[in-house]
């Protein structure tokens, strides 16, 4: 049996456990300070962006970034039907109101079942898997409305709306580092915005809201959302890596595009100015993906399902809708092949293969 090729893994090298153990080394505090300032202003200066603010994670980054924007209790704010559960549970956290709409073929918010929705406060676009179709044309939209726009590129870092950046569409934006994302420090997120009273409002929040000579004074509620310059020190050096990580997903799209395409499989395409998250499979029922999923593991290949429809949770049946039959159908439908930035040529062949193998049994 071959080695097995995960789904997603974190590349961490040893140049990054090189400076993470030289800060450790250091003798330094290891709670935020100067390394997580370093961090947050490359980063807002790689997506074109004034602040940035690191938090623990990125479900905390688009919480804080409701509150920041008033979008709390009474107030309507729309979510696409394909997302992490984060993005939701957020809005829920937060005691807004959230509103489910469709996707366009592309697996983004549609602009067209958007604008079927009446008196929204906010809405939340996610670049699904780097993916950015409809964001430019949301944005005006939402600033022709009055309409607050949070992006959630946690998967986009590095991804572009042509000639402008995932991270900075909006008046807020977030990133997340988890394990299986372009850069990682383990966990982490990063509120960004270009707005001073946003910003002020975010450093408060998460730091206890203290005084401005850091007393034990406290000029309001506030609550502890910093990180720590440990986790600052791996994401500095994974960040230092960025644009070959960006080159790197690039070229395994364009790998597996040949490969699928020969095979006469159906994907998902990215533009040029697009950076691919997850390479999305699209199998042609539910049963079928179980199909691919389960005889590629046993390839010792290792798939994931996509997210599953917000409208098919349990716990979200009273939350207001709009038609939502394309996302609905799609979403059972979607197998996300392995997509790490350390994939081999030789492993996304093997998958590709292996793919092509199995689809023609299934046809016999």
């Amino acid at each position: 049996m071959s080695k097995k090729i995960n789904q997603v893994e974190p590349n961490i090298s040893l140049q990054d456990a090189q400076k993470v153990n030289d800060y450790m080394s250091s003798g330094a505090w290891i709670t935020e300070h100067a390394l997580t300032k370093e961090l947050e202003e490359k980063i807002a200066d790689f997506v074109g962006r004034k602040y940035a603010v690191a938090v623990p994670n990125g479900t905390i980054a688009i919480y804080l970034s409701l509150l920041a924007a008033g979008l709390t209790e009474g107030k309507r704010v729309a979510v696409p039907n394909i997302t992490m559960i984060a993005t939701i549970n957020a809005i829920l956290w937060a005691g807004a109101e959230p509103v489910i709409i469709d996707l366009n073929e592309r697996l983004c918010m549609s602009l067209k079942s958007l604008q079927t929705v009446d008196k929204l406060d906010g809405v939340i676009y996610v670049p699904l898997n780097g993916r950015t179709e409809d964001g430019i044309a949301i944005e005006n939209y939402c600033n022709e409305k009055n309409i607050i726009l949070i992006e959630d590129s946690a998967h986009a870092l590095g991804s572009r709306y042509q000639d402008k950046m995932c991270g900075s569409l909006g008046g807020l934006s977030i990133f997340s580092f988890t394990p299986h994302k372009i850069i990682t420090m383990g966990q982490g997120g990063l509120v960004l915005t270009d707005d001073d009273n946003f910003y002020e409002y975010l450093i408060s929040l998460k730091t206890f809201n203290r005084s401005k000579d850091k007393s034990d004074w406290h000029e309001g509620f506030g609550l502890n959302f910093k990180i720590t310059d440990l986790q600052s020190a791996l994401g500095l050096s994974q960040f230092e890596k960025i644009n070959e990580f960006i080159k790197v997903k690039k070229e395994m799209f364009q790998i597996y595009k040949s490969d699928i395409e020969s095979h006469n499989l159906n994907f998902i395409n990215f533009f040029e100015y697009e950076t691919p998250w997850f390479v999305d499979l699209i199998c042609e029922s539910e049963p079928d993906r179980y199909y691919y999923k389960g005889v590629l593991e046993k390839d010792n290949i290792l798939t994931r399902e996509s997210y599953p429809a917000l409208s098919k949770q349990s716990f979200l049946q009273s939350i207001e809708k709009t038609n939502l039959e394309f996302s609905e159908n799609i979403s059972e439908n979607i197998l996300w092949l392995p997509s790490s930035t350390n994939l081999t040529k030789d492993q996304i062949d093997e998958v590709s293969n292996s793919i092509a193998i199995f689809s023609a049994e299934k046809d016999l």
